[in-house]
């Protein structure tokens, strides 16, 4: 076979391939292309869904920002609330309380959340835990008051009020407890309720007083017209002079009487407080020296010392009869002979401390500091029946007491928005606490050293 037959033969050989190959290449251009056209679609695609991630994400920051500003805003308004809040849920665990919450119940800052309600409370004095209580049974409260001991055992008066949580089904998921330290305006209350009682028996002791002058005057005339019709060894004599005698003790009684009825207009003058207290002692002393030879009065140092010569605003005549009266009781409790030894000492009370003290007590002119003395016995107590009782009037547990020194010196520091709080141990001693509330001027106080 020559060349020529041989060349044909091939190209007859190939027709088919090549076609096949011709249509196998145009069938994967076709498949490339769609692949690249698939490419092309998914990288659009893929750069949507990009896109619409983004603008979901960003939504979703948005949201997350707008969610926690009104977080923020809620948990700002809860904590400059002025009353506590304290969150719980369905199991009794706190999840939420605010900084009233924790101050009003002594709740460390440092006590995590998620904490049993009844561990915050203080473990050896059990309270009410309305919170838990409505997460329990559903029954919600509404200005409910409780008594509670806190950690440093002081008694707090609450008025509570509780909500039901519930989530987005409605269900319950928790509780709410608000409450309000009302312990202060329940004391004012009963100071308010004891000074409009003491007013009636001042009103009362001022007309017995009066219909009683005028007779006592007539009995004292005739009485000293019968002594002198006596002679001086005559029996009757004696008897006429002992007539006179008791109306001159009713006549103090009827003068103690009409001076705790009137209205007592207080000259404030400034002056020294521990100075002040130091010179009266000395001048209790130096009167009474002859009835009573054995009196001790220990004062101390005034704490702190630096603070000693601390001025204050009061009106010396009255203050100084405060200090006498309760001396005169102090002085009674040991057997009216001064057998025994009464302590004075002062303090100056931090602004803190003064904020803590007129929380629990009815100092109604809190502004900076309070001046406290304490002045107490070795004596046997007080009767704790009667612990809550010695400072009213006409209330006594002596015979010939009339139950009047301690109230007037109890009605003279309320004139000058002050307190009086007694104590009496279990084992002998009692103790009066004057509370004084002062404004500091701190220059002149420095003048003044």
């Amino acid at each position: 076979m020559d060349d020529k037959e041989r060349t044909a033969v091939l190209t007859t050989e190939d027709t088919e391939d090549v076609s096949r190959f011709t249509e196998s290449y145009a069938s994967f251009n076709r498949i490339v292309n769609s692949l690249q056209r698939k490419y092309i679609e998914l990288q659009k695609e893929f750069t949507n869904q990009n896109e619409e991630l983004a603008k979901a994400n960003r939504q979703l920051i948005k949201l997350s920002r707008v969610q926690a500003d009104i977080t923020s805003f809620l948990n700002s308004i809860l904590d400059s609330l002025s009353a506590g809040v304290i969150a719980v849920d369905q199991s009794g665990r706190v999840t939420h309380f605010n900084p009233v919450a924790a101050r009003i119940m002594e709740i460390p800052h440092d006590v995590p959340l998620g904490k049993l309600y009844r561990d915050c409370i203080n473990p050896g004095h059990p309270s009410e835990a309305n919170a838990l209580r409505a997460a329990e049974t559903g029954r919600e409260v509404s200005a409910q008051e409780k008594e509670i001991v806190v950690s440093s055992g002081a008694t707090r008066q609450l008025s509570v009020s509780t909500t039901i949580l519930r989530d987005q089904d409605g269900q319950a998921s928790g509780a709410v407890e608000l409450f309000q330290d009302v312990t202060k305006t329940r004391k004012m209350e009963s100071e308010l309720a004891r000074l409009n009682t003491m007013a009636a028996l001042g009103e009362m002791a001022a007309t017995v007083a009066h219909e009683v002058r005028n007779p006592l005057s007539a009995i004292a005339g005739f009485a000293g017209l019968l002594s002198r019709e006596f002679d001086e060894n005559d029996p009757r004599k004696a008897t006429a002079g002992k007539i006179t005698q008791g109306v001159e003790r009713l006549n103090q009684t009827v003068e103690t009487l009409l001076n705790y009825s009137r209205f007592q207009e207080i000259s404030r003058h400034e002056v020294v407080h521990h100075d002040f207290v130091l010179s009266t002692i000395e001048q209790y002393r130096r009167e009474n020296q002859n009835r009573l030879p054995n009196l001790q009065v220990r004062v101390e140092e005034f704490e702190p010392t630096e603070a000693a010569h601390t001025i204050t605003n009061l009106d010396t005549v009255l203050y100084r009869q405060v200090l006498i009266n309760i001396l005169d009781n102090a002085v009674q409790a040991l057997n009216g002979s001064g057998e025994g030894e009464i302590r004075v000492r002062s303090r100056l009370w931090t602004s803190e401390e003064a904020a803590r003290v007129s929380s629990q007590h009815v100092v109604l002119d809190v502004d900076e500091t309070i001046l406290e003395t304490i002045i107490s016995d070795n004596g046997p107590g007080i009767d704790p029946e009667h612990v809550d009782k010695v400072l009213a009037p006409f209330f006594s547990t002596r015979p010939d007491g009339n139950g009047l020194g301690l109230a007037m010196a109890w009605k003279i520091m309320k004139t000058h928005a002050g307190d009086i709080l007694v104590q009496s141990s279990s084992v002998g001693g009692a103790a009066f606490h004057l509370l004084l509330p002062t404004r500091i001027n701190h220059h002149k106080r420095e003048q003044s050293k």
